[in-house]
Protein backbone atom coordinates (compact mmCIF):
# COMPACT_ATOMS: atom_id res chain seq x y z
CA UNK A 1 0.00 0.00 0.00
CA UNK A 2 1.21 3.75 -1.05
CA UNK A 3 2.69 5.20 2.53
CA UNK A 4 1.11 8.42 2.15
CA UNK A 5 -2.74 7.82 0.22
CA UNK A 6 -3.84 7.58 3.45
CA UNK A 7 -6.44 9.59 5.38
CA UNK A 8 -3.61 10.06 8.33
CA UNK A 9 -1.35 11.90 5.65
CA UNK A 10 -4.71 14.10 4.25
CA UNK A 11 -5.57 15.21 8.37
CA UNK A 12 -2.10 15.86 9.29
CA UNK A 13 -1.95 18.50 6.15
CA UNK A 14 -5.11 19.85 7.15
CA UNK A 15 -4.43 20.44 10.43
CA UNK A 16 -1.41 22.99 9.40
CA UNK A 17 -3.96 24.98 7.11
CA UNK A 18 -6.86 24.89 9.96
CA UNK A 19 -4.31 26.98 11.85
CA UNK A 20 -3.12 28.92 8.42
CA UNK A 21 0.59 27.25 9.53
CA UNK A 22 1.96 27.41 5.40
CA UNK A 23 4.98 27.10 6.93
CA UNK A 24 4.20 23.82 8.78
CA UNK A 25 2.47 22.66 5.84
CA UNK A 26 6.03 23.12 3.90
CA UNK A 27 8.02 21.47 6.16
CA UNK A 28 5.72 18.36 6.55
CA UNK A 29 5.45 18.19 2.81
CA UNK A 30 9.07 18.40 2.08
CA UNK A 31 10.06 16.01 4.34
CA UNK A 32 7.19 13.14 3.02
CA UNK A 33 8.89 14.25 -0.73
CA UNK A 34 12.28 13.68 0.45
CA UNK A 35 11.02 9.79 2.28
CA UNK A 36 9.06 8.80 -1.00
CA UNK A 37 11.88 9.96 -3.42
CA UNK A 38 14.30 7.79 -0.58
CA UNK A 39 12.15 4.75 -1.25
CA UNK A 40 11.23 5.03 -4.82
CA UNK A 41 7.59 5.18 -4.36
CA UNK A 42 6.34 6.86 -7.14
CA UNK A 43 2.35 6.45 -6.48
CA UNK A 44 3.09 8.62 -3.21
CA UNK A 45 5.10 10.69 -4.38
CA UNK A 46 2.62 11.31 -6.48
CA UNK A 47 -0.06 12.29 -4.40
CA UNK A 48 2.37 14.50 -2.52
CA UNK A 49 3.37 16.49 -5.65
CA UNK A 50 -0.15 16.90 -6.05
CA UNK A 51 -0.55 18.56 -2.79
CA UNK A 52 2.29 20.82 -3.33
CA UNK A 53 0.82 22.49 -6.10
CA UNK A 54 -1.84 23.78 -3.97
CA UNK A 55 0.73 24.94 -1.34
CA UNK A 56 2.54 26.62 -3.95
CA UNK A 57 -0.20 28.97 -5.05
CA UNK A 58 -1.46 29.88 -1.99
CA UNK A 59 2.23 30.83 -1.10
CA UNK A 60 2.35 32.43 -4.31
CA UNK A 61 6.06 30.45 -5.76
CA UNK A 62 5.99 30.48 -9.29
CA UNK A 63 8.95 29.15 -9.90
CA UNK A 64 8.55 25.89 -7.55
CA UNK A 65 5.22 25.56 -8.57
CA UNK A 66 5.51 25.63 -12.35
CA UNK A 67 8.04 22.68 -11.97
CA UNK A 68 5.84 20.54 -9.43
CA UNK A 69 3.52 21.11 -12.45
CA UNK A 70 5.82 19.56 -14.57
CA UNK A 71 6.89 17.14 -12.31
CA UNK A 72 3.07 15.91 -11.70
CA UNK A 73 2.44 15.39 -15.80
CA UNK A 74 5.85 13.28 -16.00
CA UNK A 75 4.85 11.14 -12.67
CA UNK A 76 1.13 10.91 -14.33
CA UNK A 77 2.81 9.26 -17.73
CA UNK A 78 4.68 6.59 -15.41
CA UNK A 79 2.42 5.89 -12.78
CA UNK A 80 -1.25 6.16 -14.43
CA UNK A 81 -3.51 6.08 -11.37
CA UNK A 82 -6.51 5.56 -12.90
CA UNK A 83 -9.31 8.58 -14.80
CA UNK A 84 -10.46 10.03 -11.51
CA UNK A 85 -6.81 10.27 -10.02
CA UNK A 86 -5.35 11.90 -13.12
CA UNK A 87 -8.44 14.49 -13.52
CA UNK A 88 -8.44 15.90 -10.07
CA UNK A 89 -4.48 16.04 -10.42
CA UNK A 90 -4.44 18.14 -13.65
CA UNK A 91 -7.04 20.40 -12.17
CA UNK A 92 -5.04 21.20 -9.65
CA UNK A 93 -1.83 21.98 -11.44
CA UNK A 94 -4.42 23.75 -14.04
CA UNK A 95 -5.85 25.86 -11.35
CA UNK A 96 -1.98 25.94 -9.62
CA UNK A 97 -0.88 27.43 -13.54
CA UNK A 98 -4.03 30.29 -13.41
CA UNK A 99 -2.90 31.34 -10.42
CA UNK A 100 0.16 32.65 -11.88
CA UNK A 101 -1.26 34.57 -15.29
CA UNK A 102 -1.16 31.49 -17.42
CA UNK A 103 -4.61 30.93 -18.09
CA UNK A 104 -4.32 30.44 -21.74
CA UNK A 105 -1.71 27.70 -20.89
CA UNK A 106 -3.83 26.20 -17.60
CA UNK A 107 -6.66 25.96 -20.56
CA UNK A 108 -4.76 22.91 -22.02
CA UNK A 109 -4.73 20.88 -18.44
CA UNK A 110 -8.63 21.96 -17.62
CA UNK A 111 -10.08 20.48 -21.14
CA UNK A 112 -8.13 17.64 -20.40
CA UNK A 113 -9.27 16.98 -16.99
CA UNK A 114 -12.91 17.71 -18.16
CA UNK A 115 -12.52 14.92 -20.96
CA UNK A 116 -11.52 12.54 -18.14
CA UNK A 117 -13.52 13.43 -15.36
CA UNK A 118 -16.51 13.70 -16.98
CA UNK A 119 -16.15 10.19 -18.78
CA UNK A 120 -15.94 8.61 -15.17
CA UNK A 121 -17.98 10.95 -12.87
CA UNK A 122 -21.66 11.37 -12.35
CA UNK A 123 -22.86 14.56 -13.92
CA UNK A 124 -23.60 15.59 -10.57
CA UNK A 125 -20.46 15.45 -8.70
CA UNK A 126 -18.89 17.78 -6.80
CA UNK A 127 -15.80 17.22 -8.46
CA UNK A 128 -16.92 18.22 -11.50
CA UNK A 129 -18.30 21.48 -9.78
CA UNK A 130 -15.01 22.38 -8.63
CA UNK A 131 -13.86 22.03 -12.11
CA UNK A 132 -16.24 24.31 -13.73
CA UNK A 133 -16.00 26.81 -11.44
CA UNK A 134 -12.51 27.02 -11.89
CA UNK A 135 -12.33 26.36 -15.85
CA UNK A 136 -14.77 29.30 -15.62
CA UNK A 137 -12.40 31.56 -14.17
CA UNK A 138 -9.39 30.65 -16.42
CA UNK A 139 -11.87 31.51 -19.72
CA UNK A 140 -12.61 34.66 -17.69
CA UNK A 141 -9.11 35.54 -17.94
CA UNK A 142 -8.89 34.73 -21.73
CA UNK A 143 -11.67 37.30 -22.26
CA UNK A 144 -14.64 34.65 -23.21
CA UNK A 145 -16.76 35.68 -20.61
CA UNK A 146 -19.58 33.93 -22.73
CA UNK A 147 -18.42 30.58 -21.85
CA UNK A 148 -17.16 31.51 -18.27
CA UNK A 149 -20.68 32.28 -17.68
CA UNK A 150 -21.90 29.08 -18.83
CA UNK A 151 -19.61 27.10 -16.86
CA UNK A 152 -20.15 28.97 -13.59
CA UNK A 153 -23.97 28.21 -14.25
CA UNK A 154 -22.89 24.53 -14.14
CA UNK A 155 -21.33 24.65 -11.14
CA UNK A 156 -24.01 26.50 -9.42
CA UNK A 157 -26.63 23.99 -10.70
CA UNK A 158 -24.24 20.85 -9.69
CA UNK A 159 -23.68 22.96 -6.01
CA UNK A 160 -27.21 24.51 -5.05
CA UNK A 161 -28.56 20.45 -5.05
CA UNK A 162 -26.63 20.09 -1.69
CA UNK A 163 -26.11 21.39 1.44
CA UNK A 164 -22.58 20.16 1.91
CA UNK A 165 -21.71 21.88 -1.34
CA UNK A 166 -22.96 25.02 0.28
CA UNK A 167 -19.09 26.83 0.86
CA UNK A 168 -18.65 25.82 -2.84
CA UNK A 169 -22.08 27.31 -4.23
CA UNK A 170 -20.60 30.59 -2.00
CA UNK A 171 -17.70 31.17 -3.97
CA UNK A 172 -18.85 30.15 -7.28
CA UNK A 173 -21.90 32.90 -6.42
CA UNK A 174 -19.04 35.30 -5.72
CA UNK A 175 -17.22 34.51 -8.78
CA UNK A 176 -20.05 34.77 -11.12
CA UNK A 177 -20.69 38.61 -9.06
CA UNK A 178 -17.54 39.20 -10.65
CA UNK A 179 -17.99 38.46 -14.09
CA UNK A 180 -21.34 39.70 -14.05
CA UNK A 181 -19.96 42.78 -13.23
CA UNK A 182 -17.01 42.83 -15.92
CA UNK A 183 -20.09 42.19 -18.01
CA UNK A 184 -22.33 45.42 -16.69
CA UNK A 185 -24.72 43.70 -15.37
CA UNK A 186 -27.51 45.57 -13.33
CA UNK A 187 -26.12 46.23 -9.65
CA UNK A 188 -29.13 44.25 -8.73
CA UNK A 189 -28.06 41.24 -10.48
CA UNK A 190 -24.08 41.52 -8.95
CA UNK A 191 -25.97 41.87 -5.48
CA UNK A 192 -28.41 39.03 -5.67
CA UNK A 193 -25.11 37.01 -6.02
CA UNK A 194 -23.25 38.44 -3.18
CA UNK A 195 -26.26 38.39 -1.34
CA UNK A 196 -26.85 34.53 -2.04
CA UNK A 197 -23.40 33.74 -0.84
CA UNK A 198 -23.68 36.05 2.08
CA UNK A 199 -26.21 34.26 3.79
CA UNK A 200 -24.44 30.91 3.66
CA UNK A 201 -21.51 32.21 5.16
CA UNK A 202 -23.24 34.37 7.75
CA UNK A 203 -25.22 30.93 9.11
CA UNK A 204 -24.23 29.27 11.89
CA UNK A 205 -25.26 26.29 10.22
CA UNK A 206 -21.77 25.87 7.63
CA UNK A 207 -19.84 26.99 10.62
CA UNK A 208 -17.97 23.79 11.42
CA UNK A 209 -17.69 22.85 7.65
CA UNK A 210 -14.22 22.33 6.81
CA UNK A 211 -13.09 25.22 5.18
CA UNK A 212 -15.41 27.64 6.36
CA UNK A 213 -12.96 29.66 7.83
CA UNK A 214 -10.97 29.44 4.39
CA UNK A 215 -13.84 30.18 2.53
CA UNK A 216 -14.50 33.27 4.14
CA UNK A 217 -11.05 34.65 4.10
CA UNK A 218 -11.29 33.81 0.05
CA UNK A 219 -14.53 35.89 -0.29
CA UNK A 220 -14.18 38.77 2.11
CA UNK A 221 -11.89 40.99 -0.59
CA UNK A 222 -14.58 40.56 -3.03
CA UNK A 223 -16.99 42.47 -1.01
CA UNK A 224 -14.26 44.98 -0.04
CA UNK A 225 -14.16 45.51 -3.80
CA UNK A 226 -17.70 46.16 -4.20
CA UNK A 227 -17.90 48.47 -1.19
CA UNK A 228 -19.45 45.98 1.35
CA UNK A 229 -17.11 46.91 3.83
CA UNK A 230 -19.13 45.72 6.74
CA UNK A 231 -19.74 42.11 5.10
CA UNK A 232 -15.48 42.03 4.43
CA UNK A 233 -14.94 42.79 7.67
CA UNK A 234 -17.68 40.04 8.99
CA UNK A 235 -16.15 37.47 6.93
CA UNK A 236 -12.69 38.54 8.25
CA UNK A 237 -13.41 37.96 11.67
CA UNK A 238 -15.28 34.96 11.30
CA UNK A 239 -12.24 33.48 10.08
CA UNK A 240 -10.17 34.40 12.22
CA UNK A 241 -12.27 33.37 15.12
CA UNK A 242 -12.42 29.65 13.26
CA UNK A 243 -8.77 29.33 12.75
CA UNK A 244 -7.76 30.97 16.02
CA UNK A 245 -10.29 28.08 17.99
CA UNK A 246 -7.94 25.37 15.53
Amino acid sequence: MCKFISSKFINELDSYYAREDLRGALAYLTQCREDCVRDGDLPSLLTVLNEFTGLYRQTKQEAEGMQCIADCEELLEKVKPGAKTEGTILLNCATTMKSYGKADEAMRLYEKAENLLTAVLHENDPLLAGLYNNMALALQDTGNKEKAEEYFLRALGITGKSREQALEYAITCVNLAHLRFEKDYLDESVNTLLDSAMDILSSDEFYNFDKYAFTCRKCAPSYGYFGRFADEKYLNERADKKYAGN
